[in-house]
């Protein structure tokens, strides 16, 4: 009888084992609950480009033709037009002969400017040119005139500008006076705006 009872036992923890392994094997190990799948990485986003510089004297008040400027040099001077047509530069503007300020204002192709006189010969106005080397003056204003067509270049300041034309970089004279010159090398090449109140309807 015990020999017979410890058989029994036996068999019975074996059965136990054989059918409790392939239930094991069976089924999948479940998921944990509430995991998240791995993220795919996502691609880089290309850099914007940086926008393109505005074009000199864009949204320039100083260069649109709505206000009176007066024109100073490097040395101090001022730049004025005289009774005989001429264009020079002076101490003081106040102490001209004519009007000293200017208007620069868009004419002829995109992109340049004429640079009007306040002072006007038989009611004719009156505008900058450069019509040569080494040749400045005042003509009847004509924005068809390539002499008077001019690219006025903002500098470090919206109110220093180089003034040129296809002719050459209009520069002050050390010795007093304007000339020409191929290129804006010299501080002589840098003028001054400064507004004078608004120019005239």
């Amino acid at each position: 009888m015990t020999t017979t009872a410890r058989r029994t036992v036996t068999l019975f923890a074996a059965g136990v084992i054989a059918v409790a392994v392939p239930a094991c094997t069976a089924d999948p190990e479940p998921t944990a609950a509430g995991s998240t799948p791995a993220q795919q990485d996502t691609p880089d986003t290309p850099d914007t480009p940086d926008a393109p510089d505005t074009p000199a004297g864009g949204g320039n008040a100083l260069l649109d033709g709505s206000t009176l400027v007066d024109i100073g040099t490097y040395e101090g001077t001022w730049l004025v037009t005289t009774v005989e047509g001429a264009v020079t530069t002076i101490d003081d503007p106040a102490g001209s002969e004519l009007p000293s300020t200017w208007v620069i204002e868009p004419a002829g192709s995109t992109g340049m400017v004429q640079v009007r006189s306040s002072a006007t010969t038989d009611d004719r106005e009156q505008c900058l040119a450069l019509p040569g080397d080494d040749v400045v003056s005042v003509a009847t204003c004509d924005d068809t005139d390539p002499a008077q067509q001019f690219e006025v270049t903002a500098l470090d300041r919206p109110e220093q500008v180089n003034i040129s034309n296809a002719n050459g970089y209009l520069v002050s004279d050390p010795e007093g006076g304007v000339a020409v010159e191929p290129d804006p090398a010299s501080p002589a090449s840098v003028f001054t705006l400064t507004e004078r109140g608004a120019a005239a309807g």
